[in-house]
C-alpha cells in the first residue's frame, strides 16, 4: 500500500477556508427559493470549475474541495455514466471512523486500497448518498451517485473522469463528512449544461455582507459545542 505518496498528494489539495465570501445567486427565483434561501449549511457542486463549496446558513463559504465528476458530462439519463444536475438532499452516509484509504464495494468495506488497483474506480474513505428532489433527478439513488473518496486524486479540480459520481481527496472527504448530516441540501450546477430553469442563473462567489452573522456563529462552534 503507498500511503505517503497519496497522503502527500492529498495534503496539497486539502479544503481551504473562505470565511469572508459567500455564494450569491442571480437570474434564478426556482435555485433561490429551492436551495439558497435555505437557513442551513449547503453543498454547491459547480461543476464548470470542478469544485464543491460548503456553506453555513447564511451561505458563507466554510470550505472548498477540489473535485471531479463524470467524464461524460451531465445528465439524468440511466446507464449514461453523467453526473446528476439540481437539487438534492444527503440520504445516507457510510464510513464513520474508517481509515481513509478503505475500500467500498456496495457501501461495505472490502480492505484497504492496494496500489496495484490504480486503474479501478476505487471508492475509499466515505460514501454520502445524493437523493434528488426534482423530477428530473428521482432516479438519482437508483443510479448509485454518490460523494465519495478516490485514489485518482492527481485529476481532482481539473478534469472530469468518474462515471458519475463525485470523487473527493479521500483525507479531505474525513473532514467534510463530519461537517455535514443528512438531508444536507446540495445543488449540483452545470453552467455549460443548464436545466431549463437554469439557463439564466449565475452563480457567484462574493465578498460576504455577513462577517457579524459568521462571528455569531463561529462564537457557538467555540463556547457553544
Amino acid at each position: 500500500m503507498t500511503i505517503r505518496p497519496l497522503l502527500l498528494a492529498a495534503l496539497a489539495i486539502y479544503p481551504m477556508s473562505h470565511a469572508s465570501s459567500e455564494l450569491k445567486i442571480s437570474g434564478n427565483i426556482e435555485a433561490k427559493e429551492k436551495f439558497f434561501d435555505q437557513a442551513k449549511s449547503k453543498v454547491f457542486v459547480d461543476v464548470s470549475k470542478q469544485t464543491l463549496y460548503l456553506t453555513n446558513a447564511h451561505n458563507q463559504i466554510i470550505n472548498t474541495y477540489k473535485i471531479s465528476t463524470g467524464r461524460n458530462g451531465t445528465g439524468e439519463r440511466p446507464g449514461s455514466f453523467k453526473t446528476p444536475r439540481g437539487i438534492f438532499s444527503i440520504k445516507s452516509k457510510f464510513g464513520h471512523n474508517s481509515d481513509p484509504m478503505m475500500k467500498f464495494k456496495a457501501r461495505m468495506p472490502v480492505g484497504h486500497y492496494k496500489s496495484s488497483q490504480s486503474r479501478y474506480d476505487n471508492i475509499l474513505s466515505r460514501i454520502l448518498t445524493l437523493d434528488g428532489l426534482q423530477t428530473h433527478n428521482k432516479n438519482t439513488l437508483q443510479r448509485y451517485v454518490y460523494l465519495h473518496g478516490t485514489s485518482a486524486i492527481d485529476r481532482l479540480g481539473t478534469k472530469p473522469v468518474s462515471l458519475g459520481c463525485i470523487r473527493m481527496c479521500p483525507y479531505a472527504i474525513t473532514t467534510f463528512f463530519d461537517k455535514v448530516d443528512t438531508n444536507t441540501p446540495v445543488y449540483i450546477h452545470d453552467k455549460s449544461n443548464p436545466l431549463p430553469w437554469e439557463k439564466k442563473a449565475t452563480v457567484l462567489v462574493m465578498k460576504s455582507n455577513h462577517v457579524l452573522a459568521g462571528r455569531k456563529d463561529y462564537l457557538k462552534q467555540v463556547y457553544l459545542a
